[in-house]
């Protein structure tokens, strides 16, 4: 544990935080006292920033240069001064506006949010949707395509739709759609989707003559379930990436883009951040991934504050606006969340 800081040295640790976000530029004594107003003399301050050094937060990249933050000098930085952090009321007002509109195909509205959370922090993006375990199903419907194909859709409460084209030996009848609408809503409302296959298969007997259809709908389930990741990651935004001013050189950059391509690998990382019921700010060598530790993520759960079904955030540089990006991945999350209550409904 660092020892707090005096009010006085945290005010310039504030103002060198700002000015390397804004300019990327390391900074000097006599701009910080011109431009943060400080009220003491350049000497002062460096004396400050002297003390600063000694203890982690801050050092000197080459030896002509000002000072720069470490990843312990942003830490301070956000805990110190990012609690109270809000969006201008116009992106505030961007991102009610965004979810307002119904989107009742859960990919797509992921999708479109991980986009959107990109415009407005200029970082990449990421959704992680509701893992099947967490998806309950509401509703099943059986629609009859032709005389030997099935349509089977499975709605849950977390908007996911499942669509599952079923071919029968069988010659299939309207009636025969029909009753198994009525029998695959008995059996799978309010179970799981990821138990749904099994529970077909262990129930077939109570189909009848169209024992043979509900099997071969359980094998189709299950086949589809298997292929699919048990998470999907929405990711945008990776050319915001590839920007020189933001990282230190080309190889970082490839490193970075490496990481977020391997997204089952990003969530296993980021797994706890689930765990938390607000924003969760990892910075620089906070990150778990080697890959990752040039890299600030910003994240947060998305869903009831009892049980989260998912998590979005941002992968920037360190050298990231904290204030800005906390404040758009707490007001994206919650209105992505409430937008999904209503999928419950």
């Amino acid at each position: 544990m660092r020892e707090p800081l005096d009010e006085r040295r945290a005010a310039v640790l504030k103002a060198i935080v700002s000015h390397y976000v804004t300019s990327g530029e390391p900074v000097g004594s006599k701009t910080l006292v011109e431009r943060f107003h400080l009220g003491v003399s350049p000497a002062t301050v460096r004396n400050d920033m002297a003390a600063l050094e000694d203890a982690g937060y801050i050092y000197q990249p080459h030896t002509s240069a000002g000072r720069v933050p470490t990843d312990s000098g942003y830490r301070f930085f956000v805990d110190s001064y990012t609690g109270d952090a809000r969006l201008p009321g116009p992106e505030s007002r961007r991102i009610r506006s965004f979810f307002g509109e119904p989107r009742w195909e859960l990919e797509d509205a992921l999708r479109q949010t991980a986009s959107l959370l990109s415009r407005i922090t200029d970082h990449a993006a990421l959704v992680f949707a509701p893992s099947l375990q967490r998806s309950v199903i509401r509703h099943a419907d059986v629609v009859l395509l032709a005389a030997h194909r099935l349509m089977v859709v499975l709605v849950t409460d977390t908007g996911r739709v499942e669509n599952h084209i079923v071919v029968t030996e069988d010659e299939v009848s309207a009636a025969d759609a029909e009753e198994l609408t009525t029998g695959l809503n008995a059996l799978l409302v309010g179970r799981p989707l990821d138990t749904g296959p099994q529970v077909i298969a262990a129930h077939t007997e109570r189909f009848g003559e169209r024992a043979a259809m509900a099997a071969e709908i359980a094998r189709v389930f299950g086949r589809h379930l298997l292929e699919r990741e048990a998470e999907q990651v929405f990711l945008e935004g990776t050319a915001n990436i590839v920007d020189e001013h933001k990282f230190a050189d080309l190889e970082t950059v490839r490193q970075v883009i490496e990481a977020l391509e391997h997204r089952r690998v990003l969530l296993e990382a980021l797994a706890d951040a689930l765990a938390d019921n607000g924003v969760s700010v990892r910075i620089g060598t906070e990150n778990p991934l080697a890959e990752m530790q040039f890299c600030s993520v910003v994240t947060a759960p998305y869903g009831g504050p009892e049980e989260p079904l998912g998590m979005l955030g941002v992968v920037g540089p360190t050298r990231m606006d904290y204030r800005r990006t906390i404040a758009a991945v707490y007001e994206v999350a919650s209105n992505l969340g409430r937008m999904l209550s209503g999928f419950a409904l």
